[in-house]
């Protein structure tokens, strides 16, 4: 449900002129609303500011998705004005700028819960674990390109298969549209409670991807190939992060705690999007 705005954080990395008068734009139309409006650096913070109500983000889907794991974990709306070229995440373009101005006035824009992935890499004998975010999706792969891995797959604990393919996603709805798509996976319906998990080019023709409920734990347990066992693997958050993985590591998948909120203008249509995002 949507709630009185008093202040709105934007984050613009590019500063293109159209950039800058995108942000001119928000400066005076919201000024004009009485809401509060000033620029966040790379970490989301601007010296002598409060929290904002809201993130606006002046880019694509790649200014969004860096912003995407802090926004949630603070409790911060997110919301883009897309100056790209898809714009899955983004709430509106150029064009929509003064409806979406006069909707964050009027409190009358739409939030939506995007479900997170929470990844944790565990080490033998290591205290702890290292933890990340994705929104999209996390693919694990080798090094090295060209190169095939294996890899088991485990959901709360029990087998569903060993993959021998280039790699493997495991897809949020949200990603569905990104590098799950490009693989072969399924689009899935943005509130839909599942994940998607996709082999990237299996060698086998019967290994598809295959939905799961967002309740399940999932495990990655990258195996020893013959002749193959100094090559090194990684895997990757939204295709931002690179993180090394041993071959005796593994990598758990679950939901996390907070979703992401995004931002929504009145009347949005998924349908439409994709119509016009994937050109049916």
């Amino acid at each position: 449900m949507a709630r009185a705005l008093q202040s709105i954080g934007i984050l613009a990395p590019s500063r293109t002129p159209a950039v800058l008068r995108v942000i001119d734009t928000l400066y005076t139309g919201l000024g004009q609303a009485g809401l509060s409006c000033f620029e966040l650096g790379p970490t989301l913070r601007s010296p002598g500011q409060g929290e904002p109500d809201l993130l606006l983000c002046l880019g694509g889907d790649g200014t969004m998705l860096s912003a995407a794991a802090e926004a949630a974990q603070r409790g911060l709306i997110l919301g883009g004005v897309n100056m790209g070229h898809l714009g899955f995440l983004t709430a509106c373009g150029v064009d929509d700028l003064q409806q979406l101005i006069d909707c964050l006035a009027a409190g009358s824009y739409g939030v939506e819960e995007r479900t997170l992935l929470q990844v944790r890499q565990h080490s033998p004998g290591a205290e702890g674990c290292e933890t990340g975010l994705a929104v999209n999706e996390l693919s694990l792969m080798r090094a090295q390109t060209g190169k095939m891995i294996d890899v088991d797959v485990e959901l709360d604990g029990c087998l569903l298969n060993r993959y021998h393919a280039d790699g493997v996603l495991v897809a949020t709805p949200t990603g569905s549209t990104a590098y799950s798509l490009s693989a072969g996976g399924p689009l899935l319906w943005p509130d839909a409670g599942v994940y998607c998990i996709t082999p990237i080019c299996p060698h086998s023709l019967t290994n598809r991807s295959i939905v799961v409920p967002d309740s399940v734990t999932i495990t990655l347990r990258p195996r020893e190939r013959r002749g193959r066992a100094g090559e090194s693997l990684i895997y990757s958050l939204d295709g931002r992060t690179t993180t090394p993985i041993a071959l005796n590591d593994t990598l758990t998948i679950s939901k996390a705690p907070r979703p992401l909120q995004l931002l929504q203008m009145p009347g949005a249509d998924y349908a439409a999007r994709l119509r016009a995002k994937l050109r049916w």
